[in-house]
């Protein structure tokens, strides 16, 4: 009983480990893509 609570525990916690790490890889891209387009045009806005 307990090692298969245990089991089902580590399952869980790998499996949401793995979500997060799958979500901050997709969403990292389109927050450096965002960050680059913001510095762009506040840098043009400037030199004009």
């Amino acid at each position: 009983m307990s090692s298969q609570f245990t089991r089902t525990l580590v399952a869980m916690v790998a499996a949401l480990f793995a979500s997060t790490v799958a979500v901050s890889a997709a969403v990292s891209p389109l927050q450096a893509a965002s960050a680059h387009t913001l510095s762009s045009s506040i840098g043009s806005t400037l030199n004009a």
